[in-house]
């Protein structure tokens, strides 16, 4: 009996550059949130707390039998505040500060303390307004000498600091501290927030992600590699990322060969030849990963054909040839019938492989794929190539890469890091299961993770975990074309038997690259 996998972790599943990535993205929404957090607070806080206005006045004590003696002074300023504290409130103060002022009565706390270790004394007034303030503390200051008389005889108080009418409520300090506290928390809660939806992002991240959420087996996984001259991103070259080239990394082009060598396999279990190459949405990388699985192909074989069917957006042409040897005829001249295969047909020798490009992109290639003149090509090439690999435009925009799929032997799906959600590929892989080419796999492309946590290209074999289809079964069946709607107007796929309505074509059985070859040699 086979033993059950256990689910992985939670700590498993966390990618920590992507959870990095998101909140960066986020960054703005963190920022706002907390901004609107804190402003929220602020007028929770203006609508509560109401205001009042301190003022101070400093004395220094000291007694009038000691003259300068430190520990006397010190003892009477500490006498005095404890004393004076509760004469502030006292009725008789109060009296006298009603007299001053003209008034029955008044609001105010007033409170004495000692600055630590010395004889100087602060009085501390607080009312509902500034002026009031002002006005109660200059009266206390005026019957200053009342108040001593009754605390003690032997006591002086001289002003050190006169006090000054308050500009701003003694709230507002308050209040801007709560506003920034809450705006702290109200960042660190959005931040939480976008840290769990990252996480709960239904995405695949790696390898391991890939074979547990989606009913496929992975080809290989691909690192981010600079697409920039020098990895500097104000340059204006591009590298070609080719395996070929001489800026081609080790572990690039040893990745590409493992991918390439695990195709091969299962290109011989299905006695296949004929290698479809897509993806569920556009930027995901299957240009280059066709183009390198066809060069890492070419290296075991010498007649291996690279075929661009993304009409509508050609890529291999600025990959493959420099911008003034563009070719003259391309994949569209066969089609049309302005051209033999053989006239088309470019021999790369530098790079060991051959290739029909697209130059211009057309707008009708679905009726282009769809035609049984690009039918009688396949069929044409099949025969005279151990491989060829086509490139397709990408299953959510429009039907090509399924209608060739009916034409093809095997199907490789490329699949971008944390792009595409699992529902939407597992959707993508049953409608490719259901064309005529056996689907073979998934490639993760562009895996980006931390400094330390990437992976070597060493450990990279073992397909023994592959093939393990039980825990796929919560995706369900999406239907044949899931969400992709669009995907149903493909028209009629008759044209492909009916070959006969285009007899000119038929002179591609009896033209081989070899023909070419020779004829090159005249």
């Amino acid at each position: 009996m086979e033993k059950k996998e256990q689910p992985s972790s939670i700590l498993d599943r966390i990618n920590p550059y992507s959870l990095l990535r998101d909140v960066l993205r986020n960054l703005w929404a963190i920022v706002l949130g907390a901004v609107a957090v804190g402003l929220i607070m602020n007028m929770y806080m203006h609508s509560k707390v109401e205001n009042s206005y301190s003022t101070r006045a400093t004395f220094v004590v000291t007694s009038k039998t000691s003259g300068n003696y430190a520990y006397n002074n010190l003892t009477a300023a500490s006498t005095v505040a404890s004393s004076l504290s509760n004469v502030l409130n006292s009725n008789l103060l109060r009296t006298k500060v009603c007299e001053d002022l003209g008034v029955k009565s008044f609001d105010a706390t007033m409170s004495a303390s000692v600055v630590t270790d010395t004889n100087i004394m602060t009085l501390r007034v607080t009312s509902d307004t500034p002026w009031n303030t002002y006005r109660i503390t200059r009266s206390v200051m005026k019957n200053m000498e009342l108040l001593t008389r009754h605390v003690s005889g032997d006591m002086m108080m001289e002003v050190l600091q006169e006090p000054a009418i308050p500009t701003a409520a003694d709230s507002v300090l308050s209040i801007r501290r709560q506003m920034i506290k809450a705006a702290i928390l109200g960042g660190l809660a959005f931040t939480a927030l976008f840290l769990f939806l990252s996480y709960k992002k239904d995405t695949v991240k790696s390898e391991e992600e890939l074979e547990d959420r989606l009913d496929a087996e992975s080809l290989g996984e691909l690192y981010a590699y600079p697409t920039r001259a020098g990895g500097s991103p104000f340059s204006k070259k591009k590298n070609k990322l080719l395996i070929t080239e001489l800026t081609a990394g080790f572990e690039f082009v040893e990745r590409f060969k493992k991918i390439a060598a695990r195709v091969a396999t299962e290109a011989e279990k299905a006695d296949a030849k004929v290698i479809l190459v897509t993806s569920v949405k556009e930027h995901e990388g299957k240009t280059t990963v066709a183009s390198n699985i066809g060069l890492a192909l070419a290296r075991k074989t010498d007649s291996v054909l690279l075929i661009d069917c993304d009409m509508r957006r050609p890529k291999l042409t600025d990959l493959f040839t420099d911008e003034d040897k563009k070719p003259e005829l391309s994949l569209m001249d066969i089609i049309e019938g302005n051209c033999t295969l053989n006239e088309a047909l470019i021999h790369d020798k530098k790079r060991g492989i051959y290739l029909l490009l697209n130059t211009d992109p057309v707008s009708n290639s679905t009726d282009m794929v769809s035609s049984g003149a690009m039918a009688k090509l396949i069929q044409a090439v099949r025969e005279v190539f151990d491989y060829v690999v086509i490139d397709t435009p990408p299953m959510s925009l429009m039907a090509d890469a399924e209608i060739i799929a009916d034409l093809a032997d095997l199907s490789v799906l490329t699949v971008k890091y944390d792009l595409v959600s699992a529902r939407d590929l597992n959707d993508a892989i049953d409608s490719l299961r259901d064309c005529r080419a056996h689907f073979a796999g998934c490639v993760l492309n562009e895996i980006r993770c931390l400094p330390g946590e990437r992976r070597t290209v060493v450990g990279y074999g073992g397909y023994g975990r592959y093939g393990k289809y039980g825990r796929y079964g919560r995706y369900g069946r999406y239907g044949r074309y899931g969400r992709y709607g669009n995907y149903g107007n493909y028209g009629a796929y008759g044209a492909y038997g009916n070959y006969g309505s285009r007899g000119y074509y038929g002179h591609y059985s009896n033209e081989t690259p070899e023909d070419e070859a020779s004829t090159d040699e005249e």
